[in-house]
């Protein structure tokens, strides 16, 4: 009977200990059950937005200009260089004109006006002297008042351009490829050079 009865003191004091350790272990069976949760959730969680390298946006590659057998490169009579390959993208009327042929000075107003007309457009103009002196060129453009570029000691080009005279009008496309091409000058030509114009600047 003493025997039953110290079986249950000891049965009763151990008890609480039983229960702590279980506890313990649960605890920590819990705690690693957790990490290994949180480790999974860490290595799948997709990587937002805000983590990620925030890059800008890609640069425009700016396109290679090519040269074909129209492309020039001059003296300016205002100082510098005239170069066909500065233009790249570009529509260009060129003129090539020199400074006593009464052609050239009859066609000087109205290239300036159609440059003027669609220069907002993306329309370039170009006079080419077949002069030696820089001083025929700016003569010319002072004349006229001509705002656009004027370059000098250009026979060499005209040939290139095989033109046969003075002046010769060319409206190149924007990769200045010949487009049309005019010779001598009349106001005849007006209508069918703007018309020109018009198509190489879309």
């Amino acid at each position: 009977m003493f025997y039953m009865k110290n079986a249950k003191v000891f049965i009763l004091a151990t008890l609480p200990v039983l229960t702590f350790i279980y506890a313990c272990k649960k605890t920590e069976a819990a705690k690693e059950t957790g990490q290994t949760v949180v480790a999974a959730a860490v290595e799948t969680e997709p990587v937002s937005e805000t983590t990620q390298t925030k890059k800008g946006p890609a640069k425009e590659t700016k396109k290679a200009y090519v040269k074909k057998e129209t492309h020039f490169k001059l003296p300016d009579c205002a100082g510098g260089e005239v170069d066909l390959a500065d233009y790249g993208g570009k529509p260009v009327m060129l003129m090539f004109f020199t400074e006593t042929c009464p052609y050239c000075r009859k066609a000087a107003p109205f290239i300036k006006k159609a440059g003027e007309l669609y220069k907002g457009r993306g329309l370039n103009v170009i006079a080419i002297s077949l002069d030696d002196e820089a001083s025929s060129a700016a003569d010319f453009a002072r004349d006229f008042g001509l705002t656009f570029p004027v370059a000098y000691q250009g026979a060499q080009v005209s040939r290139q351009y095989r033109t046969r005279g003075v002046p010769y009008i060319f409206l190149l496309t924007k990769d200045h490829a010949i487009y049309n091409v005019w010779a001598g000058y009349d106001e005849s030509f007006n209508e069918e050079i703007i018309s020109g114009i018009k198509e190489a600047i879309k």
